[in-house]
């Protein structure tokens, strides 16, 4: 089946912010009596904070001290993406006028809220919130990465079915969130994974970053559409 519609991940993707996420978090778990080392938030970066808080400090933490940890991150971000270019990777808009011209359709999902999008946007240079034809955000879904509900809910605002579509992301959780929506992911080591870690976790191939997608556009989408028949 011929691929119709790329759906982006954003922070880590389009934007080198993942690091920006792991001070966030850890100045927000240390305001709150949690020494939890840098390394340990790294590798849960990509999932939602519904999903992030639990999976390092436990459910009982969780109960006592989700929220106000989620909050506190919130402040700490903005406050960094407002203090503090976060680059855009190269390519990371232009690669949207491509696909237009190319007549492939685009979808930008991200867990984060409208506020944290439009700060992340206006660090790094780039419109994300119209950079797209579609955008997902966290009014729109209940669970965060690694549920499938992003990739869900951007197929169904493009109006496609889940095997036109194909996600782009750079955690685990984009591509088990994608095969669980029964849409194929196409990894990127930019956010500081490694190409093994996002193959084991479905994301095939694996690319270095947006610009070299780009550069290799028509064999990005003939091997996306082979799979796709396979």
């Amino acid at each position: 089946m011929t691929i119709r519609a790329f759906i982006f991940d954003i922070d880590g993707t389009l934007v080198d912010s993942n690091e920006a996420h792991v001070e966030a978090w850890h100045a927000a778990f240390g305001a709150h009596g949690h020494d939890v080392p840098r390394e340990r938030i790294r590798v849960e970066i990509g999932k939602g904070g519904d999903k992030l808080v639990p999976s390092i400090i436990g459910e009982a933490a969780e109960a006592r001290d989700g929220e106000s940890l989620r909050e506190r991150h919130s402040e700490e971000f903005l406050a960094i993406a407002g203090r503090r270019r976060l680059r855009a990777f190269p390519r990371a808009g232009e690669i949207f006028d491509t696909l237009r011209q190319r007549g492939v359709r685009t979808a930008l999902a991200t867990s984060s809220s409208r506020e944290h999008l439009d700060a992340l946007g206006r660090s790094a240079g780039l419109r994300l919130s119209s950079l797209g034809e579609v955008l997902v955000n966290a009014d729109d879904i209940e669970e965060t990465k690694p549920a499938p509900d992003l990739v869900e809910a951007a197929v169904r605002k493009l109006g496609l079915e889940p095997e036109e579509c194909v996600m782009i992301g750079d955690t685990p959780y984009d591509a088990e969130a994608a095969c669980r929506a029964g849409v194929a992911c196409i990894g990127v080591t930019s956010g500081g994974n490694e190409a093994e870690v996002l193959r084991e976790a479905g994301a095939s191939p694996v690319w270095r970053d947006i610009a070299e997608i780009e550069a290799h556009l028509d064999e990005v989408l003939e091997n996306a559409s082979a799979e796709k028949k396979t």
